[in-house]
């Protein structure tokens, strides 16, 4: 398999981005930029197709504040109520299979009003699913078959709801942690399946995978790595509520403390290990904001070199990041440049620049990058 499976994407008219194509990216991929050159922007991009994949266009637009605030600006007329979504990458249907590579193709027209969806879907070049308002039709076996009144506000990949690219796509979770809200005791009615993007919930995670020793001691080891002095966590339900606290225990103390008298750094690298290490199955997507926060550089190349393992074809891993710690940690491969030229977001691989480490020498990454040497515009 390519160790770039992800052959191209595009995004059109969302907020920053009027127009972007990127090509080859990698299941790790780290997009680095200043801030206000469109990071944030692009992960909104890909929620937005998320949400509309799990719940349809009304909720998609609802959840990123309707259509006055993801619009580009830098679009007129006609073109400035078409949202356009393509990803063209390689995933495997079973484990043991034969990567195959998918293409699927969304188009959103008068996004403002009435929309109407315009959606292909491709395996190995064959099509699989031509939608069109709402006329859909998927091939089954060699032989289409209409699927009259399709609910015009709603994505055909739910014909192919267990498919590869349909599980990427509906699996996509982008986090932007806040540890203080980590902190607080989880309410008993919380869904523990999965850390939402915030952390809010995650005693509740934490107390799902405590049934689940081998992941649990997994989180542990790595905190114990990143923290040192923490020696155990566990989750308590609460009597009078009901709700689910999380307890630390440091070494060389007897007592237990409760998650407020934690630092933040602390309760931020509890979250990206849940968020890394429980990764959807059998696919999906996971975005993180940030990781750096309230950690230090060893930590965080500790981090990278994690998340870069546990990345894959079926579960890509990216971050957005303006932290010269976490590009030190980089690989050229890992790394995109995100820039803002004239308002409209930019994108570009580190490694499409074509200089080698010797040519970089005696800098490091981080340092070609802070130079702008390659030429992605200034990280601040």
């Amino acid at each position: 398999m390519s160790d770039k499976p992800i052959h191209r994407l595009r995004i059109a008219n969302f907020k920053s981005i009027d127009s972007l194509e990127i090509m080859g990216l990698s299941a790790f991929s780290v997009f680095a930029g200043a801030n206000g050159s469109g990071k944030s922007n692009f992960f909104d991009a890909l929620d937005f197709v998320s949400l509309f994949v799990n719940y349809g266009i009304e909720n998609a637009l609802h959840g990123h504040g309707g259509f006055a605030n993801i619009h580009s600006v830098k679009r007129h007329g006609s073109k400035n109520k078409k949202f356009c979504f393509e990803i063209e990458c390689d995933l495997c249907e079973e484990p043991s299979e034969t990567p195959s590579t998918f293409h699927y193709s969304l188009c959103i027209h008068d996004l403002e009003n009435d929309p109407r969806i315009e959606e292909y879907l491709y395996a190995n070049k064959e099509q699989i699913i031509k939608r069109n308002g709402d006329e859909a039709a998927s091939d089954d076996n060699g032989k289409w078959s209409s699927v009259g009144g399709f609910p015009g506000i709603h994505s055909a990949l739910w014909l192919y709801r267990n498919h590869p690219i349909t599980l990427l796509l509906r699996n996509l979770n982008v986090y932007r942690i806040e540890p203080m809200g980590a902190k607080e005791p989880d309410i008993s009615d919380f869904d523990p399946t999965r850390l939402e993007r915030k952390g809010h919930n995650l005693a509740s995670v934490l107390h799902r995978l405590e049934n689940d020793p081998a992941m649990f001691e997994n989180i542990m080891d790595w905190m114990e790595m990143i923290v040192p002095g923490i020696e155990k966590i566990q989750t308590e339900q609460q009597r009078l509520d009901g709700s689910t606290a999380l307890l630390f225990k440091e070494t060389g103390t007897k007592r237990r403390f409760p998650a407020h008298l934690i630092s933040d750094g602390t309760m931020y690298a509890l979250c990206l290990l849940v968020a890394v290490l429980d990764a959807p199955s059998p696919g999906g997507m996971t975005l993180i904001e940030e990781p750096e926060r309230g950690l230090h550089a060893k930590a965080i190349r500790e981090l990278v070199d994690m998340m870069r393992q546990q990345a894959s074809p079926e579960n890509p891993l990216w971050l957005t990041t303006h932290s010269e710690s976490v590009v030190r940690a980089l690989k050229m491969s890992d790394l995109i440049l995100v820039d803002k030229v004239d308002g409209r977001t930019t994108m570009k691989r580190a490694d499409a620049v074509n200089l080698s480490e010797a040519d970089m020498a005696p800098l490091s990454l981080d340092e070609v990058w802070l130079s702008n040497l390659l030429g992605g515009g200034l990280p601040w």
